[in-house]
C-alpha cells in the first residue's frame, strides 16, 4: 500500500508541478526544477499521500469500522489543523506535529522578501518538519501491526 500511495503521490506532485509551472512560464513567472527549494516541495507532496494512508490505516485498524475510520482520518488530517492555532506554545506544538501543517512547512520556500508574521507562522525546521512525516509512517505502521498482531489471530 505504501509503495502504491509513494507512485501516486509522485504522479501528482510531478504532474502538479509541470502544470503549474506550464502555465506561469506563460507569463513568465514559471521556476524550473532545478530552482532551489522544488525538489523539497515535490518530495514533500508525493510523500503527504503515503502518510496520509498509513495514518488511515493505522486509525482502521484501531476503529474496525470504515465509515467512522473515513471521518476520524479526515477529521484528524484535514480538519484538526484549522482548529489548532499557533496563539499559544503548546498549541503550537500539536499544531506543528499534524501531517498536513508539516507539509505547509516543507512547501514554504522563500522566493522573495517574506513578512516577519509569515514566517514566524512556521517556527520547526525543514528537518523537523521531515521527522514529523517520519514519525507519523513509523508510529501508523506499529499502530496497525501490533493492533492486528494482538487482535486477528
Amino acid at each position: 500500500m505504501t509503495a502504491v500511495m509513494t507512485g501516486y503521490g509522485l504522479v501528482v506532485a510531478g504532474a502538479s508541478f509541470a502544470a503549474s509551472q506550464a502555465i506561469l512560464s506563460g507569463r513568465h513567472a514559471g521556476l524550473s526544477i532545478t530552482h532551489p527549494g522544488a525538489w523539497r516541495v515535490i518530495v514533500a507532496s508525493a510523500l503527504l499521500a503515503p502518510v496520509s494512508a498509513l495514518a488511515g490505516m493505522a486509525l482502521g485498524a484501531l476503529i474496525r469500522h470504515s465509515a467512522t475510520t473515513m471521518v476520524l482520518t479526515v477529521g484528524a488530517l484535514l480538519l484538526l489543523p484549522e482548529f489548532v492555532t499557533d496563539r499559544y506554545h503548546w498549541t503550537a506544538c500539536v499544531r506543528n506535529a499534524l501531517p498536513f501543517n508539516t507539509w505547509e512547512r516543507l512547501v514554504q520556500v522563500n522566493y522573495g522578501h517574506m513578512p516577519y508574521r509569515l514566517v514566524s507562522r512556521y517556527p520547526t525546521t525543514v528537518g523537523g518538519a521531515w521527522t514529523v512525516f517520519a514519525v507519523w509512517a513509523a508510529v501508523a505502521v506499529v499502530v496497525t501491526v501490533a493492533v492486528v498482531d494482538r487482535r486477528d489471530v
